[in-house]
């Protein structure tokens, strides 16, 4: 009887003992698997589904489509424009609109001013 060790090449270590006949039979089995391809009828789960792009529409895009709408036209507080996203299912914190009122104030899309100690938004 023979004894081999078989080293594959992920790693796998097997020890076998038998004839020389047997041990080359199990190396030749093995060698050929380790080889081989994956199975060209085999769908891999993403394959063939196009990618969906991540959606760029967040705070801003929205408020810049209360723009195109005129919402500016009359003087907005940021309760007011917060609370026209929630009328059209958009929900945002305070904290996430607001600094997307003064991105477009200083891109020059909105016009800021201050009426009772609060912040109003229009149309430039």
């Amino acid at each position: 009887m023979a004894k081999a060790e078989i080293n594959l090449p992920n790693g796998t270590k097997i020890t076998v003992d038998g004839t020389s006949d047997e041990i080359i039979k199990i190396q030749q089995a093995f060698s050929k698997n380790s080889e081989s391809k994956p199975r060209k009828n085999y769908i891999y789960r993403n394959e063939g589904i196009p990618k969906k792009k991540p959606s760029k529409i967040g705070p801003l895009g929205r408020i810049r489509v209360l723009i195109g709408e005129n919402y500016f036209k009359k003087k907005r507080t940021l309760d007011d424009v917060k609370k026209s996203l929630e009328e059209k299912a958009m929900f945002y914190k305070h904290s996430d609109i607001a600094p997307s009122l003064i991105r477009l104030v200083k891109k020059g899309e909105l016009r800021r001013l201050k009426e009772g100690g609060k912040w109003i938004y229009v149309n430039p």
